[in-house]
């Protein structure tokens, strides 16, 4: 009986010395939540019963979108705070003196800062063993500008397929196809390929899939959209297409015969104000030039020049030698200005008779 008393207590003295030597690490909350771009407290602190001289502290993440990679954030060695050449270079830092608790601080969050911390604490002659304290990270971001693009021929008849992407967003964003105009007989359906793309599929489409269509990516921090513009091409058979190309050439005839027409009648036209303006230059020069008969006998003819000239020449033609000759012999006479005056417009001037014209020798010419 003595015996089993003392071995029981050997074993509790043991388990006392152990516990004493190990040092305890705790966290006062497991799940972080932060708006990207703000700042993180991750609560790590930490019980030992041996001197600090040997303290070490490491903290690591496993990032969400590659947890097999864990990278290391910041860690104490030494009595030295000692930053790791990664993205948390200048954003991590102890919160409090690390001999006093090991919580982190991580200003400027990114979408990448999300995934799984742990902190480690080793601090001999205390157990060699690390104790843990694990805290998830989540860094909560805006969707993204999605990008919307078509697959498929937008044939009438024929399926095609939307798809929606967005590069940011936590939590998942939701997704919304919408057609503007709506079409209240062809409810879109939106199906979901991963956490960050959405399809939209149309089957048998016409021409009244026309149309407007808008992918719409949101989560609990805001929202954001893409468009995409769909024209049904409708199909020609061979008599449509043979009826609009006869409809085309004979538009294309009709406009030709038309610019023919109008480039004959600027010609004509063109003629036509020529020859008027010689026939205006005629008739002036005839005005100039004219000359009034006065009077005609068989023996003589008289011609007069019009106008009031002080000495007027009177030509004498004669028949005194063979018929088909014919000889001028010219005479000049001042007829003084009647004593009334200029003629009037419209009226001829009286010319004094001369006497008979007497023999004249023989000329040697003719005028012509």
């Amino acid at each position: 009986m003595g015996l089993r008393i003392r071995f029981l207590g050997f074993w509790i003295l043991l388990g006392c010395g152990t516990a004493s030597w190990a040092v305890r690490v705790s966290v006062s909350a497991g799940s972080i939540q932060v708006v990207r771009g703000g700042s993180a407290l991750l609560p790590c602190s930490f019980r030992t019963t041996a001197p600090l001289d040997r303290l070490n502290i490491i903290w690591t993440v496993a990032p969400s979108s590659d947890p097999g990679r864990p990278q290391q954030v910041l860690s104490y060695q030494g009595g030295q705070v000692v930053e790791s050449m990664s993205g948390f270079t200048g954003r991590a830092a102890f919160a409090f003196p690390p001999t006093a608790s090991a919580t982190l601080l991580l200003n400027n969050t990114r979408g990448s800062d999300s995934g799984r911390y742990q902190c480690s604490v080793i601090n001999p002659p205390d157990n060699q063993l690390p104790n843990i304290g694990v805290v998830q990270l989540t860094v909560f971001v805006p969707p993204s500008g999605p990008r919307c693009w078509r697959e498929g021929d937008p044939g009438e008849g024929d399926g095609l397929r939307f798809a929606c992407s967005v590069g940011d967003g936590v939590p998942r964003p939701t997704f919304t196809w919408e057609k503007i105009p709506a079409d209240t007989r062809r409810p879109l359906v939106t199906t979901y390929e991963d956490d960050r793309r959405a399809l939209l599929t149309l089957h048998n489409v016409t021409s009244a899939a026309s149309g407007l269509y808008r992918c719409t990516a949101s989560n609990m921090l805001g929202s954001a959209t893409c468009a995409l513009e769909l024209h049904i091409h409708l199909p020609v058979d061979g008599a449509t297409s043979l009826v609009v190309g006869i409809a085309l050439l004979l538009a294309m005839g009709t406009v030709l015969l038309a610019l023919l027409a109008l480039v004959l009648w600027l010609h004509h036209r063109s003629l036509r104000k020529q020859r008027e303006g010689k026939d205006d230059d005629d008739d002036d020069e005839e005005s100039h030039n004219e000359i009034r008969m006065d009077s005609f006998s068989l023996g003589r003819l008289m011609l007069a020049k019009g106008g009031p000239p002080p000495a007027r020449p009177l030509w004498v033609f004669t028949s005194t030698t063979a018929p088909n000759a014919t000889f001028a012999h010219r005479e000049w006479r001042a007829t003084p200005a009647p004593p009334h005056g200029p003629p009037r417009d419209g009226e001829e001037e009286e010319v004094e008779p001369l006497p008979a014209p007497g023999p004249f020798p023989r000329p040697t010419g003719f005028l012509v």
